[in-house]
């Protein structure tokens, strides 16, 4: 098992050097997505936090609950359903006129 790691308190010599050769407006950009970047990265921990905690199951939570299923389920399907007949979404759009710009 690996160490976790340890956010170092001190900035490196070339993020300062890169810094420095910013502007005014510039460092201060990077300094407001820099503490945008701290904000989320909290949001980020507190939902990681969440996910990992897993509720317990219970068992025959849902016995006797009433479950209604058609009486055509395990009826086949029509051919219609499997070759997308009058499916809307696989029917080819009607053919549209060409729009010819003219010409002087």
């Amino acid at each position: 098992m690996t160490a976790p790691m340890v956010p170092s308190t001190v900035v490196s010599p070339d993020l300062l050097a890169v810094l420095e050769q910013l502007s005014p407006e510039l460092q201060q950009l990077v300094f407001d997505f820099a503490e945008f970047l701290v904000q989320r990265q909290d949001q980020v921990v507190e939902v990681q936090l969440v996910k990992a905690v897993k509720p317990k199951r219970i068992r025959d939570l849902d016995r006797g609950a009433v479950v209604w299923m058609s009486d055509d389920f395990d009826d086949p399907l029509p051919d219609e359903f499997w070759l997308g007949e009058n499916d809307p979404l696989m029917m080819t759009p009607e053919p549209t006129q060409s729009i010819v710009p003219v010409s002087d």
